[in-house]
């Protein structure tokens, strides 16, 4: 299940899917077009798709018009309108850097990865200052972990167009105590303040203003190796629900976290936050998002003092809270990347938790980012969005699709339309789907489905099927569906978060 995770995805990378928008100088409706890009700018995103959407009509050669539309589209969660205007301005403005930029865009929140790296690349070759081609380039960079070369390139994208909010954003998190907070206020100035941006942006701005100069998520002890045991939660008597810890929070209370690898960082209940006192940075709140059909929740954020996980000890490490964080079985959700200076081993059929040290890992204390080095024999590339992980699946022998990694999700899960691609799909109201946001409306079954991954064929009878296109649209990027627990509880999952890696090994 995905969460919002306060660390678990680094602003800058997350407002890289947001792109950015150059200047509208080459429109000959000058007064619009800067209209256009004010509306997009400050989060009223139907408001500039409707006056971008005059401009390329007006005048459909006019590239960076279909880039800005295609952007305010996806913002405004229209994915399969910002398809048709990509085309469109492949159509009339070929060989553009804006054109081919707004098709990158498209092109990612397919999930067709390789299709928009080649898109922004060939709009780099045209215009090598193009901010939509720079900062596309980065997305794609980070997606594969390369973060030194993504900060570049966005910080390139910043100096060609420096009143966009999304790479102010981006810049902000290169800097420091006030000059961090300065940026982000910038940034906070230009949005509607009734935007969901300016919502989740004051509540960053205010838990950093709290925090102060402290170190967050701060290892007080850090042993070479370390082995932390785990036991099965289950749902009901018989239905495996996941992996569980036990974790104590501020040396005062212990509680059980469900292991999951489509979480980040720690999240608990109100009520849990309240018995193991941890303090409360702000009242202003973000929202939960991930699967279920209904409203998101509200999740403030709070400051644990200290954090212990068998031998691993942390220091003011950073909790979000909110009500479905728990359930009757578990008390919160702790993400593997809370553990990502060290190689995380998940034996799920040892019940076992390996924490391992890099070798010739010179660059672990550093914060800066970093490019990785060559990965660890037998891994496989991922691509992620901050901490979470999604390897290419084919169903079906079909054409890969990202495919997310979640300990978190008792079932294999996978997106309706793409079911529908390779297999049979029907209805089946008996199936219950529930996540961070409720039960999903409608759920399906797809027949006879083999998964191929990392090397790895599994077979399904059926398989759940639910529609992604409100998690996608939430993430910026089409995802086809999840690896749960059908596929995980076979195998021992190693991370090495530093390079963006997996490695499966099928256990006896």
């Amino acid at each position: 299940m995905e969460l919002p995770g306060w660390r678990s995805i680094p602003p800058w990378i997350v407002l890289l899917i947001s792109s950015c928008v150059s200047p509208a100088a080459e429109s000959h409706d000058v007064d619009l077009a800067r209209q256009a890009q004010s509306e997009l700018f400050a989060a009223r995103y139907q408001n500039a798709a409707d006056l971008y959407q005059k401009i390329v009509t007006r005048e459909p050669a006019f590239a960076d018009g279909y880039y800005g539309l295609v952007r305010a589209l996806l913002k405004a969660h229209r994915a399969g309108d910002a398809y048709v205007a990509a085309e469109n301005g492949l159509k009339s403005a070929p060989h553009t850097a804006g054109a081919l930029s707004a098709a990158g865009l498209a092109n990612f929140r397919r999930g067709d990865v390789q299709q928009a790296e080649q898109n922004f690349l060939d709009a780099y070759k045209l215009d090598r200052k193009h901010p939509g081609a720079l900062n596309g380039m980065a997305l794609i960079y980070a997606m594969v972990s390369k973060f030194k070369t993504a900060r570049a390139l966005s910080s390139e994208a910043y100096e060609g167009a420096p009143g966009d909010p999304a790479l102010m954003l981006a810049h902000a998190n290169t800097l420091k105590g006030a000059e961090h907070i300065a940026e982000l206020e910038r940034v906070l100035a230009i949005y509607d303040p009734q935007s969901e941006e300016a919502h989740n942006l004051r509540a960053h701005i205010a838990a950093d203003r709290a925090a102060g100069d402290r170190v967050l998520r701060r290892l007080t002890n850090s042993p070479q190796n370390a082995r932390i045991k785990l036991f099965w939660i289950f749902d009901g008597p018989k239905r495996k629900r996941g992996l569980g810890m036990r974790v104590q929070l501020n040396g005062r209370h212990a509680v059980t976290l469900l292991l999951d690898t489509g979480a980040s960082g720690i999240s608990v209940s109100p009520k849990t936050a309240e018995k193991a006192g941890l303090e409360i940075l702000t009242e202003e709140s973000s929202e939960v998002k991930g699967i279920g059909d209904e409203r998101p929740q509200a999740s403030l954020r709070y400051l644990a003092a200290e954090v212990r996980v068998g031998d691993i000890v942390f220091a003011d490490y950073p909790v979000s809270v909110f009500q479905s964080a728990r359930t009757a079985d578990f008390d919160g959700l702790i993400g593997a990347d809370v553990f990502q200076h060290y190689l995380v081993g998940i034996d799920f059929l040892n019940t076992d938790l390996s924490l391992d040290a890099r070798s010739n890992d010179q660059q672990a204390a550093s914060d800066e980012p970093q490019d990785p080095i060559a990965p660890l024999p037998g891994f496989t590339q991922t691509y992620r969005l901050g901490d979470h992980l999604n390897v290419f699946t084919s169903a079906n022998d079909g054409p890969p699709e990202l495919f997310l990694i979640d300990s978190g999700s008792s079932s294999n899960l996978i997106d309706t339309e793409f079911a529908r691609a390779s297999t049979s799909v029907y209805r089946d109201d008996r199936t219950v789907i529930k996540g961070v946001q409720g039960k999903v409306d409608h759920a399906s079954r797809a027949l006879r489905i083999t998964l191929l991954f990392a090397g790895f064929r599994q077979e399904n009878t059926d398989l759940i099927a639910m529609s992604f296109d409100k998690m996608n649209d939430s993430r910026g990027v089409g995802i086809a569906g999840i690896l749960g627990l059908p596929v995980l509880e076979h195998l021992k999952l190693t991370i090495d978060y530093r390079s963006g890696t997996v490695r499966f090994e099928k256990k006896q």
